[in-house]
């Protein structure tokens, strides 16, 4: 199962000009793609120990590992010498964000009995007939491998938290990315989904939390020495800059690695036996001259190494303003023999990114950045010494201690990356890639404020390299992708507020629409109170018993744009309340998706799960999910809406964008949906409902 792929890299001796386009217009098949050539001639490097590596409907796939770990499973281009400007742009849908290597949960016995009764929906026999009759059987056995290998007695590997890298390496295959090259990488951060790290000299950066497994552009640009990194999704996504524009993620100032592959690499795939598959949908690569300027993006900057004093024109941003002290600029970084000194810029926009470089002398003095300034008397200071760090932030010319941390510290002789990451209404602080202070930050304070700057208290300490970036900058137009794919409905065919007579949902006629509501499967009940809800007939006592569909004829097959308001039963963690419900799209009983909430006191942190039956049989393992932290809680309403074309489809909790995917990155070969019919959905995920709500349903076409 695990043969090697030999690669003849003869042809990639020399260094390879700086222009790769790799659209994957060309299907192959698994174990076929490394070695080959894009549409522009440059070679597909890489690793593909396993042989899972394929390219179908216009992306690449990699396929979960059986053996996790990294340099099995990758592709690159290259090598290309390092020079400022060159940048590599990637459009991906990992295949779980919080994917992660460790032994499956339950007894293998237990595990084998679950896949054969699935759901509770069909009778075990007629199940095994179904996957005998589908064409899936291959995919399965594969599974089974995987999970007898991942047994608590049978898994001997590490367990791997870090499941993607993108970026800039060394080596076409990493041994280990974390310490290695310029790049991305996705920790998995359990219920709060994926974690964004960046490299920043010896450590990595958190970006953030709670990334949701979305399409995602991420773009990396190289410098003489490190790296700048953006990344952008589709418009609502946490974290994100929407497509056009991108959000600079973070600065390493520090790699100066000369000779480097552009790759994407995966480490595992799935999570407690799960499978799901990652789609790469392009990469691009070219040397830019916005990028290979000085600060590249940056709407303020000064390298500080100019003999005057600070207090004259920046490189970029307009002229310093010395509110405090006098700092001035040498050859070797600004200084100032005063005790205490800060200048700021107005950069014109509010800034999302600003770094500066810290050089200590013999005994190292304190040093800072300012941002979100207004003026002298309003202002946030970030404040490094070789007593540790404090976050400050400055009103009317009071100074709160908003935070305080001993543990990280200015070193003498040393240089430092001081960083501030401010966008989306959370602010984080970083010393050499570590974040400060052990938490991430929001405040309104001054939020639309544009002035950034430097303070410094004397001593030997010199800052130079500052910079300040905009929370969002445009896409290059050399490198622009596809917009993420989402379409609305415009045109309400069902709306449904639960107002009128108590009754069951069943035969009901919604309070817009044609036809009435049936319960299309499943024995349980929903319950209609006349006054706006529709409640799960489930109790902690006697939950919901299962799966169960309420749907409303559908006659326009290739679209359907569905929203509900739902509200999980309880009011807290530990009452043994559970919540399992959603929506569904329907073609026939041996053909539908449901999608649902999943809220159980059994994990921390809620989820919304797609699961799928093609040709009459349901894959359980194959359940696409995203985790949703805390959007989904006890007695607190929420939004699901999804919009579906009967390939691609797009989740929405509260207008957030959470879960994206095509359903051949599922099943390469299956058919679209066609959608016969439409409603809401309980479901059963290791249990069943216990009383949720749902209010004001909307079926748009």
């Amino acid at each position: 199962m695990t043969v090697p792929v030999r690669i003849d890299t003869a042809v990639q001796t020399g260094c390879l000009e700086p222009q790769v386009a790799d659209f994957f217009s060309d299907d192959r098949a698994a174990g076929t793609v490394v070695g080959t050539c894009a549409a522009g001639g440059a070679v597909r490097l890489g690793c593909d120990v396993e042989r899972q590596i394929a390219i179908d409907h216009g992306a690449l796939r990699f396929q979960p590992l059986i053996t996790p770990g990294w340099q099995r499973q990758g592709i690159a281009y290259g090598p290309f010498r390092r020079q400022a400007g060159l940048v590599m742009a990637v459009s991906i849908t990992n295949g779980h964000n919080t994917s992660q290597s460790s032994p499956i949960p339950e007894h293998i016995l237990k595990r084998f009995h679950r896949w054969a009764v699935g759901p509770d929906t069909d009778p075990w026999p007629r199940r095994l007939v179904a996957w005998a009759r589908a064409p899936r059987k291959k995919a399965t056995l594969r599974r089974f491998l995987w999970w007898i290998r991942s047994t608590s007695r049978t898994y001997k590997l590490p367990n791997h938290n870090e499941n993607l890298a993108i970026g800039w390496f060394t080596n076409e295959a990493p041994k280990n990315p974390l310490i290695d090259g310029c790049g991305f990488v996705m920790h998995a951060a359990e219920g709060e989904n994926g974690e964004l790290w960046t490299r920043v000299g010896n450590r990595c950066l958190s970006a953030f939390r709670q990334l949701k497994n979305i399409e995602i552009h991420y773009l990396i640009a190289l410098r003489e020495s490190g790296a700048v990194y953006y990344a952008a999704a589709m418009e609502g996504a946490h974290g994100m800059a929407a497509v056009p524009m991108m959000r600079p993620i973070a600065i390493d100032p520090f790699n100066s690695d000369a000779l480097v592959y552009a790759g994407v690499h995966q480490c595992v795939l799935g999570q407690i036996g799960f499978r799901v598959d990652t789609r790469v949908h392009a990469i691009q690569i070219q040397r830019l001259e916005d990028f290979a300027r000085p600060f590249g993006t940056a709407h303020a900057g000064d390298s500080l190494t100019e003999n005057d004093n600070v207090g004259d024109m920046a490189k970029l941003g307009g002229i310093w303003r010395a509110l405090h002290g006098n700092i001035h600029r040498t050859v070797a970084g600004a200084l100032t023999r005063d005790d205490h000194a800060m200048a700021i810029l107005d950069a014109g926009a509010s800034s999302g990114l600003v770094h500066v470089l810290v050089d200590t002398g013999q005994a190292a003095a304190a040093a800072g950045l300012v941002w979100r300034g207004c003026d002298r008397e309003n202002f946030w200071l970030l404040k490094v010494s070789a007593e540790g760090c404090d976050l400050l932030r400055v009103e009317q010319g009071v100074e709160t201690a908003v935070a305080s941390d001993k543990r990280h510290r200015l070193k003498p002789n040393s240089t430092h990356s001081l960083q501030v990451l401010d966008a989306h209404g959370q602010i984080g602080c970083y010393l050499d890639g570590d974040r400060l202070f052990d938490r991430w930050f929001e405040s309104e304070f001054l939020e639309d404020a544009t002035c950034v700057g430097i303070w410094l208290n004397g001593g030997g300490t010199r800052l130079r390299d500052f910079e300040a970036h905009p929370r969002e900058v445009g896409v290059p137009s050399e490198m622009q992708f596809d917009a993420p794919w989402a379409r609305f409905g415009e045109e309400v065919e069902y709306a449904d507020d639960f107002v009128g007579v108590p009754s069951g949902l069943a035969g009901r006629a919604p309070s817009k629409g044609t036809h009435s509501w049936e319960r299309t499967l499943g024995v349980g009940f929903v319950d209609v109170d006349g006054m706006g809800a529709a409640r799960v007939r489930g109790t902690k006592e006697s939950p919901d018993p299962g799966r169960s569909l309420y749907t409303l004829p559908w006659d326009q097959s290739e679209f359907a744009d569905l929203e509900v308001t739902i509200t999980p039963p309880g009011s807290a963690r530990g009452q043994r309340h559970y919540c399992r419900a959603g929506l569904v799209f329907w073609q026939d009983d041996a053909n539908y998706l449901t999608f649902t909430a999943y809220l159980d006191d059994a994990y921390h942190g809620a989820s919304i799960a797609l699961f799928t039956k093609r040709h009459d049989f349901e894959e359980l393992y194959d359940a696409v999910w995203t985790m949703l932290w805390k959007k989904i809680d006890w007695g607190k309403p929420f939004q699901l809406r999804i919009v579906f074309d009967g390939e691609r489809f797009v989740v929405f909790v509260d207008g957030e964008p959470v879960l994206q995917r095509r359903l051949t990155d599922i099943y390469p070969d299956d058919p679209r949906l066609s959608i016969t019919r439409v409603g809401l959905a309980t479901n059963w995920e290791w249990g069943t409902d216990t009383g949720s709500v749902f209010s004001a349903f909307t079926a748009r076409r």
